[in-house]
């Protein structure tokens, strides 16, 4: 059985946010902020995990370096077999945590943020679907240092996903 590529939302996010945590899993930043500890970033699908303490206490420290993929809006626009009809917009935030008196903090997020964007310009198919322009980035003005923010807006375009009935007697004429 041949291995189908899922260009569902849900099958398109999994590829983006492993491909992320692919790049991420590499020492993702610069030298000047390296850290006495590296610890990965999480890659989270649509939605932050619900904390398992609600306690004021928590070190909320731990909960980064993190990224949250999110879908945003899609658009199908033909369906003919050759058309690239199918559109699937992404918003992608980077969270750094920097407790240094600088405020410089904000250079965590870009740097992951210019990490996963230079390997998603290197190579611009994931799924079926090619990365289009524009790409906007912005490092995000952060309301409660030390936690900082940047978002990269992508826009991906490809064939609309198959139709699928799981009666075959419903199937497509």
């Amino acid at each position: 059985m041949a291995n189908l590529v899922d260009q569902s939302p849900m099958g398109f996010m999994d590829a983006l946010c492993a491909r992320i945590d692919g790049v991420l899993q590499r020492q993702w930043w610069y030298p000047a902020e390296a850290a006495d500890e590296f610890r990965a970033p999480a890659v989270h699908a649509q939605y932050l995990p619900v904390s398992k303490t609600e306690a004021t206490d928590r070190d909320k420290t731990k909960d980064y370096p993190l990224v949250q993929v999110v879908c945003t809006s899609g658009e199908i626009a033909g369906f003919g077999e050759v058309t690239h009809g199918s559109e699937i917009r992404h918003e992608i935030y980077f969270g750094g945590y920097s407790n240094d008196t600088d405020n410089q903090g904000w250079r965590i997020p870009m740097a992951m943020l210019w990490h996963v964007m230079q390997d998603l310009l290197a190579n611009t198919i994931i799924n079926g679907y090619r990365l289009d322009t524009p790409v906007r980035w912005t490092p995000l003005n952060s309301r409660e240092p030390p936690y900082y923010t940047a978002k990269l807006e992508t826009i991906w375009k490809g064939r609309p996903p198959a139709i699928e009935s799981p009666d075959e007697s419903v199937g497509i004429r």
